[in-house]
Protein backbone atom coordinates (compact mmCIF):
# COMPACT_ATOMS: atom_id res chain seq x y z
CA UNK A 1 0.00 0.00 0.00
CA UNK A 2 1.30 3.44 -0.88
CA UNK A 3 1.17 6.10 1.82
CA UNK A 4 0.08 9.64 1.07
CA UNK A 5 0.15 12.72 3.22
CA UNK A 6 -3.40 14.03 3.50
CA UNK A 7 -4.07 17.24 1.64
CA UNK A 8 -3.25 20.19 3.88
CA UNK A 9 -4.84 23.56 3.40
CA UNK A 10 -2.64 26.43 4.53
CA UNK A 11 -4.33 29.37 6.29
CA UNK A 12 -6.24 31.41 3.78
CA UNK A 13 -6.78 28.49 1.42
CA UNK A 14 -10.46 29.28 1.11
CA UNK A 15 -9.51 32.23 -1.09
CA UNK A 16 -9.40 30.97 -4.69
CA UNK A 17 -7.33 32.49 -7.45
CA UNK A 18 -10.49 33.82 -9.03
CA UNK A 19 -11.39 35.63 -5.79
CA UNK A 20 -7.92 37.13 -5.31
CA UNK A 21 -7.51 40.81 -6.01
CA UNK A 22 -6.08 41.38 -9.49
CA UNK A 23 -2.45 42.35 -9.71
CA UNK A 24 -1.72 45.99 -10.61
CA UNK A 25 -0.71 46.62 -14.23
CA UNK A 26 2.91 46.89 -15.32
CA UNK A 27 3.83 48.88 -18.40
CA UNK A 28 7.21 48.54 -20.12
CA UNK A 29 8.61 49.83 -23.37
CA UNK A 30 10.02 46.46 -24.47
CA UNK A 31 8.17 44.40 -27.06
CA UNK A 32 8.18 41.38 -24.78
CA UNK A 33 9.21 40.50 -21.25
CA UNK A 34 8.83 38.09 -18.37
CA UNK A 35 9.46 37.95 -14.63
CA UNK A 36 9.99 34.56 -12.97
CA UNK A 37 10.77 33.31 -9.50
CA UNK A 38 14.29 31.92 -9.78
CA UNK A 39 13.67 29.13 -7.25
CA UNK A 40 10.43 27.63 -8.52
CA UNK A 41 10.19 28.97 -12.06
CA UNK A 42 6.79 30.50 -11.47
CA UNK A 43 5.97 33.21 -14.02
CA UNK A 44 5.00 36.28 -12.00
CA UNK A 45 4.31 38.53 -14.98
CA UNK A 46 4.67 38.43 -18.76
CA UNK A 47 4.17 40.46 -21.91
CA UNK A 48 4.15 38.54 -25.19
CA UNK A 49 6.65 36.25 -23.51
CA UNK A 50 6.40 33.54 -26.19
CA UNK A 51 7.00 35.83 -29.15
CA UNK A 52 10.24 34.90 -30.99
CA UNK A 53 12.59 37.87 -31.31
CA UNK A 54 16.30 38.57 -31.79
CA UNK A 55 18.16 38.13 -28.47
CA UNK A 56 21.46 39.86 -29.35
CA UNK A 57 24.18 39.16 -26.75
CA UNK A 58 21.83 37.63 -24.21
CA UNK A 59 22.59 34.56 -26.34
CA UNK A 60 25.88 34.37 -24.44
CA UNK A 61 24.10 33.05 -21.35
CA UNK A 62 23.68 29.73 -23.15
CA UNK A 63 27.23 29.85 -24.52
CA UNK A 64 28.62 30.49 -21.05
CA UNK A 65 26.52 27.68 -19.57
CA UNK A 66 27.85 25.19 -22.11
CA UNK A 67 31.41 26.38 -21.55
CA UNK A 68 31.02 25.58 -17.85
CA UNK A 69 29.35 22.24 -18.52
CA UNK A 70 31.81 21.02 -21.15
CA UNK A 71 35.16 22.20 -19.73
CA UNK A 72 37.11 22.51 -16.50
CA UNK A 73 38.13 26.01 -15.33
CA UNK A 74 41.83 25.26 -15.91
CA UNK A 75 41.37 23.84 -19.42
CA UNK A 76 43.49 25.72 -21.95
CA UNK A 77 41.54 27.06 -24.94
CA UNK A 78 43.42 28.09 -28.08
CA UNK A 79 41.96 30.82 -30.27
CA UNK A 80 41.34 29.37 -33.76
CA UNK A 81 42.73 30.80 -37.02
CA UNK A 82 40.83 33.83 -38.30
CA UNK A 83 39.64 34.85 -34.83
CA UNK A 84 40.75 38.43 -35.56
CA UNK A 85 37.97 38.71 -38.17
CA UNK A 86 35.16 38.36 -35.61
CA UNK A 87 33.19 41.58 -35.30
CA UNK A 88 33.23 43.64 -32.09
CA UNK A 89 32.69 43.72 -29.29
CA UNK A 90 35.78 41.57 -28.70
CA UNK A 91 38.57 40.88 -26.25
CA UNK A 92 41.10 41.11 -29.12
CA UNK A 93 42.06 37.45 -29.24
CA UNK A 94 44.91 36.53 -31.59
CA UNK A 95 45.11 33.32 -33.62
CA UNK A 96 46.86 30.73 -31.47
CA UNK A 97 46.47 32.74 -28.27
CA UNK A 98 45.83 30.57 -25.23
CA UNK A 99 43.92 31.25 -22.04
CA UNK A 100 41.94 29.24 -19.53
CA UNK A 101 38.25 28.47 -19.86
CA UNK A 102 37.82 30.39 -16.58
CA UNK A 103 39.29 33.60 -18.01
CA UNK A 104 37.53 33.17 -21.34
CA UNK A 105 34.20 33.09 -19.52
CA UNK A 106 34.93 36.46 -17.91
CA UNK A 107 35.72 37.96 -21.30
CA UNK A 108 32.51 36.56 -22.72
CA UNK A 109 30.12 37.58 -19.94
CA UNK A 110 31.66 40.88 -18.78
CA UNK A 111 33.00 42.47 -21.96
CA UNK A 112 30.51 40.52 -24.10
CA UNK A 113 33.37 39.40 -26.32
CA UNK A 114 32.12 37.80 -29.54
CA UNK A 115 35.54 36.34 -30.28
CA UNK A 116 35.48 34.53 -26.91
CA UNK A 117 32.24 32.85 -28.02
CA UNK A 118 33.74 31.69 -31.30
CA UNK A 119 36.81 30.31 -29.50
CA UNK A 120 34.48 28.46 -27.12
CA UNK A 121 32.41 27.02 -29.98
CA UNK A 122 35.45 25.69 -31.86
CA UNK A 123 37.02 24.26 -28.70
CA UNK A 124 33.87 22.55 -27.43
CA UNK A 125 32.21 21.39 -30.65
CA UNK A 126 34.80 21.76 -33.42
CA UNK A 127 32.93 24.49 -35.30
CA UNK A 128 30.35 27.22 -34.88
CA UNK A 129 27.53 25.29 -36.66
CA UNK A 130 28.18 22.19 -34.53
CA UNK A 131 28.12 24.32 -31.39
CA UNK A 132 24.84 25.93 -32.46
CA UNK A 133 23.33 22.44 -32.69
CA UNK A 134 24.58 21.78 -29.18
CA UNK A 135 22.99 25.03 -27.98
CA UNK A 136 19.64 24.09 -29.48
CA UNK A 137 19.73 20.61 -27.99
CA UNK A 138 20.50 22.02 -24.54
CA UNK A 139 17.71 24.58 -24.90
CA UNK A 140 15.22 21.77 -25.55
CA UNK A 141 16.48 19.89 -22.49
CA UNK A 142 15.81 22.95 -20.38
CA UNK A 143 12.27 23.25 -21.76
CA UNK A 144 12.59 25.92 -24.46
CA UNK A 145 10.09 25.49 -27.28
CA UNK A 146 10.54 28.66 -29.34
CA UNK A 147 14.32 29.01 -29.54
CA UNK A 148 16.64 28.55 -32.53
CA UNK A 149 20.31 29.48 -32.11
CA UNK A 150 22.52 29.85 -35.19
CA UNK A 151 25.63 31.30 -33.56
CA UNK A 152 27.20 31.50 -30.08
CA UNK A 153 27.27 35.29 -29.67
CA UNK A 154 23.98 36.75 -30.91
CA UNK A 155 25.26 38.67 -33.93
CA UNK A 156 22.27 39.31 -36.11
CA UNK A 157 20.92 36.35 -38.08
CA UNK A 158 17.32 36.29 -39.28
CA UNK A 159 16.94 32.67 -38.11
CA UNK A 160 18.55 33.27 -34.70
CA UNK A 161 15.65 33.87 -32.33
CA UNK A 162 14.33 33.13 -28.87
CA UNK A 163 11.63 34.40 -26.52
CA UNK A 164 11.51 36.22 -23.21
CA UNK A 165 10.16 33.08 -21.56
CA UNK A 166 12.78 30.77 -23.04
CA UNK A 167 15.52 33.19 -22.02
CA UNK A 168 14.20 33.06 -18.46
CA UNK A 169 14.43 29.27 -18.53
CA UNK A 170 18.02 29.39 -19.78
CA UNK A 171 18.98 32.02 -17.21
CA UNK A 172 17.44 29.96 -14.38
CA UNK A 173 19.47 26.95 -15.44
CA UNK A 174 22.69 28.95 -15.58
CA UNK A 175 22.06 30.68 -12.25
CA UNK A 176 21.83 27.31 -10.51
CA UNK A 177 25.61 27.20 -10.84
CA UNK A 178 27.64 29.13 -8.22
CA UNK A 179 30.50 29.58 -10.70
CA UNK A 180 28.19 31.25 -13.22
CA UNK A 181 26.64 33.48 -10.55
CA UNK A 182 30.08 34.58 -9.40
CA UNK A 183 31.04 35.72 -12.90
CA UNK A 184 27.91 37.67 -13.87
CA UNK A 185 27.86 39.76 -10.70
CA UNK A 186 31.55 40.76 -11.01
CA UNK A 187 32.14 44.46 -11.92
CA UNK A 188 35.61 43.84 -13.38
CA UNK A 189 38.19 41.08 -13.54
CA UNK A 190 41.85 40.80 -14.53
CA UNK A 191 42.63 37.81 -16.73
CA UNK A 192 45.86 36.09 -17.76
CA UNK A 193 46.73 35.84 -21.46
CA UNK A 194 49.52 34.31 -23.50
CA UNK A 195 49.86 37.07 -26.14
CA UNK A 196 47.94 40.31 -25.64
CA UNK A 197 49.40 41.49 -22.33
CA UNK A 198 48.07 45.03 -22.78
CA UNK A 199 44.40 44.00 -22.59
CA UNK A 200 43.89 42.22 -19.29
CA UNK A 201 40.97 43.93 -17.57
CA UNK A 202 37.46 42.73 -18.39
CA UNK A 203 34.90 45.34 -17.33
CA UNK A 204 31.24 44.42 -16.99
CA UNK A 205 28.97 46.23 -19.46
CA UNK A 206 26.00 45.74 -17.15
CA UNK A 207 25.60 49.28 -15.78
CA UNK A 208 22.75 48.20 -13.52
CA UNK A 209 25.15 46.46 -11.13
CA UNK A 210 26.42 49.85 -9.91
CA UNK A 211 22.92 51.25 -9.48
CA UNK A 212 21.32 48.45 -7.48
CA UNK A 213 23.10 46.71 -4.58
CA UNK A 214 20.59 43.84 -4.82
CA UNK A 215 21.50 43.14 -8.46
CA UNK A 216 23.45 39.95 -9.19
CA UNK A 217 23.52 39.74 -13.01
CA UNK A 218 23.00 38.78 -15.72
CA UNK A 219 23.54 39.98 -19.35
CA UNK A 220 22.98 42.96 -21.61
CA UNK A 221 22.53 42.78 -25.37
CA UNK A 222 22.13 45.11 -28.33
CA UNK A 223 22.05 45.10 -32.10
CA UNK A 224 20.12 47.49 -34.29
CA UNK A 225 17.57 44.84 -35.38
CA UNK A 226 17.24 43.40 -31.85
CA UNK A 227 17.08 46.68 -29.97
CA UNK A 228 18.06 46.74 -26.32
CA UNK A 229 17.81 43.33 -24.67
CA UNK A 230 18.42 42.40 -21.06
CA UNK A 231 18.30 39.45 -18.70
CA UNK A 232 18.49 40.61 -15.11
CA UNK A 233 18.57 39.15 -11.64
CA UNK A 234 18.12 40.62 -8.18
CA UNK A 235 17.80 39.20 -4.67
CA UNK A 236 15.72 40.95 -2.04
CA UNK A 237 13.81 39.81 1.04
CA UNK A 238 15.43 36.38 0.79
CA UNK A 239 14.38 35.49 -2.75
CA UNK A 240 15.65 36.06 -6.26
CA UNK A 241 13.71 36.99 -9.39
CA UNK A 242 14.90 36.84 -12.98
CA UNK A 243 13.48 39.23 -15.56
CA UNK A 244 13.93 39.25 -19.31
CA UNK A 245 13.10 41.89 -21.89
CA UNK A 246 13.54 41.97 -25.67
CA UNK A 247 13.45 44.83 -28.18
CA UNK A 248 13.37 47.76 -25.79
CA UNK A 249 14.41 51.37 -26.23
CA UNK A 250 14.88 51.94 -22.49
CA UNK A 251 16.11 48.70 -20.92
CA UNK A 252 17.17 50.23 -17.62
CA UNK A 253 13.80 51.91 -17.06
CA UNK A 254 12.00 48.71 -18.03
CA UNK A 255 14.18 46.54 -15.81
CA UNK A 256 13.83 48.86 -12.82
CA UNK A 257 10.04 48.94 -13.16
CA UNK A 258 9.90 45.15 -13.43
CA UNK A 259 11.93 44.63 -10.27
CA UNK A 260 9.90 47.12 -8.27
CA UNK A 261 6.66 45.50 -9.41
CA UNK A 262 7.84 41.98 -8.57
CA UNK A 263 9.10 42.70 -5.07
CA UNK A 264 6.09 44.85 -4.23
CA UNK A 265 3.46 42.34 -5.31
CA UNK A 266 5.02 39.08 -4.09
CA UNK A 267 6.52 37.96 -0.83
CA UNK A 268 8.38 34.90 0.35
CA UNK A 269 6.43 32.27 2.26
CA UNK A 270 8.74 29.79 3.97
CA UNK A 271 7.57 26.19 3.87
CA UNK A 272 10.37 24.01 5.21
CA UNK A 273 13.89 24.14 6.56
CA UNK A 274 16.55 21.45 5.98
CA UNK A 275 15.81 18.44 8.17
CA UNK A 276 12.09 19.13 8.56
CA UNK A 277 9.91 16.02 8.44
CA UNK A 278 7.11 16.55 5.94
CA UNK A 279 5.25 13.27 6.53
CA UNK A 280 5.49 9.48 6.53
CA UNK A 281 5.55 7.19 3.50
CA UNK A 282 4.55 3.51 3.61
CA UNK A 283 7.31 0.94 3.07
CA UNK A 284 6.55 -2.68 2.17
CA UNK A 285 8.63 -5.50 3.64
CA UNK A 286 10.32 -3.41 6.31
CA UNK A 287 10.67 -3.85 10.05
CA UNK A 288 9.02 -0.43 10.28
CA UNK A 289 6.00 0.11 8.06
CA UNK A 290 6.65 3.82 7.55
CA UNK A 291 9.65 5.99 6.72
CA UNK A 292 9.73 9.66 7.78
CA UNK A 293 10.38 11.90 4.74
CA UNK A 294 12.54 15.00 5.18
CA UNK A 295 13.64 17.96 3.06
CA UNK A 296 17.32 18.79 2.59
CA UNK A 297 17.09 22.36 1.27
CA UNK A 298 15.14 25.47 2.32
CA UNK A 299 11.83 25.50 0.49
CA UNK A 300 9.46 28.39 -0.09
CA UNK A 301 6.91 29.76 -2.52
CA UNK A 302 6.12 33.31 -3.57
CA UNK A 303 2.63 34.48 -2.73
CA UNK A 304 0.78 37.75 -2.84
CA UNK A 305 0.73 39.64 0.45
CA UNK A 306 -2.18 38.46 2.54
CA UNK A 307 -3.09 35.74 0.03
CA UNK A 308 -1.29 32.72 1.44
CA UNK A 309 -3.38 29.92 -0.07
CA UNK A 310 -1.23 26.83 -0.43
CA UNK A 311 -1.93 23.10 -0.54
CA UNK A 312 0.63 20.38 0.16
CA UNK A 313 0.62 16.76 -0.93
CA UNK A 314 3.27 14.09 -0.39
CA UNK A 315 3.85 11.91 -3.46
CA UNK A 316 5.83 8.65 -2.95
CA UNK A 317 8.02 7.26 -5.72
CA UNK A 318 5.89 4.27 -6.66
CA UNK A 319 5.56 1.53 -4.04
CA UNK A 320 8.60 1.60 -1.81
CA UNK A 321 10.11 -1.69 -0.59
CA UNK A 322 12.65 -2.26 2.15
CA UNK A 323 15.54 -1.99 2.60
CA UNK A 324 15.56 1.82 2.42
CA UNK A 325 18.83 3.68 2.88
CA UNK A 326 19.10 6.87 4.91
CA UNK A 327 18.92 9.95 2.64
CA UNK A 328 17.48 7.84 -0.21
CA UNK A 329 14.98 9.78 -2.28
CA UNK A 330 11.54 8.43 -1.44
CA UNK A 331 9.16 10.92 -3.02
CA UNK A 332 8.22 14.49 -3.79
CA UNK A 333 6.33 17.21 -2.01
CA UNK A 334 3.83 18.87 -4.33
CA UNK A 335 2.95 22.48 -3.56
CA UNK A 336 0.05 24.22 -5.27
CA UNK A 337 -0.52 27.93 -4.68
CA UNK A 338 -3.60 30.06 -5.04
CA UNK A 339 -2.86 30.80 -8.70
CA UNK A 340 -2.82 27.10 -9.52
CA UNK A 341 0.96 27.00 -9.94
CA UNK A 342 2.45 23.63 -8.99
CA UNK A 343 5.96 23.15 -7.65
CA UNK A 344 7.60 19.86 -6.67
CA UNK A 345 10.77 19.20 -4.70
CA UNK A 346 12.32 15.88 -3.62
CA UNK A 347 12.08 14.40 -0.12
CA UNK A 348 14.42 11.84 1.40
CA UNK A 349 14.37 9.05 4.00
CA UNK A 350 15.21 10.40 7.45
CA UNK A 351 16.55 7.02 8.59
CA UNK A 352 17.38 3.53 7.37
CA UNK A 353 14.55 1.03 7.09
CA UNK A 354 15.98 -2.53 7.07
CA UNK A 355 14.18 -5.41 5.45
CA UNK A 356 12.20 -7.63 7.78
CA UNK A 357 13.93 -10.87 8.93
CA UNK A 358 13.34 -13.94 6.75
CA UNK A 359 11.59 -15.74 9.60
CA UNK A 360 9.20 -12.92 10.05
CA UNK A 361 8.50 -12.83 6.33
CA UNK A 362 7.77 -16.60 6.21
CA UNK A 363 5.61 -16.51 9.31
CA UNK A 364 3.57 -13.56 8.17
CA UNK A 365 3.31 -14.87 4.63
CA UNK A 366 2.09 -18.45 5.42
CA UNK A 367 1.65 -19.52 9.09
CA UNK A 368 0.68 -23.05 7.99
CA UNK A 369 4.21 -23.59 6.72
CA UNK A 370 5.51 -23.19 10.24
CA UNK A 371 3.12 -25.83 11.58
CA UNK A 372 4.34 -28.30 8.97
CA UNK A 373 7.96 -27.34 9.64
CA UNK A 374 7.59 -27.80 13.39
CA UNK A 375 6.01 -31.27 12.96
CA UNK A 376 8.76 -32.32 10.57
CA UNK A 377 11.45 -31.13 12.96
CA UNK A 378 9.82 -32.98 15.87
CA UNK A 379 9.65 -36.26 13.95
CA UNK A 380 13.29 -35.94 12.98
CA UNK A 381 14.31 -35.44 16.61
CA UNK A 382 12.42 -38.60 17.69
CA UNK A 383 13.97 -40.69 14.94
CA UNK A 384 17.41 -39.32 15.76
CA UNK A 385 16.93 -40.27 19.43
CA UNK A 386 15.89 -43.86 18.63
CA UNK A 387 18.84 -44.34 16.32
CA UNK A 388 21.29 -43.13 18.94
CA UNK A 389 19.83 -45.49 21.58
CA UNK A 390 20.12 -48.49 19.21
CA UNK A 391 23.73 -47.70 18.43
CA UNK A 392 24.47 -47.29 22.12
CA UNK A 393 23.05 -50.79 22.90
CA UNK A 394 25.06 -52.31 20.07
CA UNK A 395 28.23 -50.73 21.38
CA UNK A 396 27.64 -52.03 24.93
CA UNK A 397 27.08 -55.59 23.66
CA UNK A 398 30.19 -55.55 21.63
CA UNK A 399 32.27 -54.40 24.57
CA UNK A 400 30.90 -57.12 26.84
CA UNK A 401 31.78 -59.94 24.39
CA UNK A 402 35.35 -58.77 24.00
CA UNK A 403 35.80 -58.98 27.72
Amino acid sequence: MIGFLPLIMWPGAAISAAQSAPLPPLEINAASGAIVDERTGKVLWQKDAHRPLYPASTTKIMTGLLLLEKTQPTDIITAPPGIEDVEPSVMHLKSGEQLTAHDLLYGMMLRSANDACVATAVHVAGSVPAFAEMMNARAKEIGCTDTTFHNPNGLNDTAHRTTAYDLALIAREAMKRPDFRAVVRTPKYKITRSINQKDLWMVNKNKWLKKDPTADGIKTGFTTPAGQCYVGSATREGFRVIDTLLKSKTWQADHGAMLEWAFKNYQKMDLYHPGDVVGDIAVAGGEAGLVPAVVTTPEYVLVRPGREAVTKELEPIGELKAPIKRKQRVGYMKITDEDGFTYRFPVFAEKEIPAAAAVSKLSSANPAMWVFGAALAGGWMVLRGRTRNRLRRMTIGQTYRYK
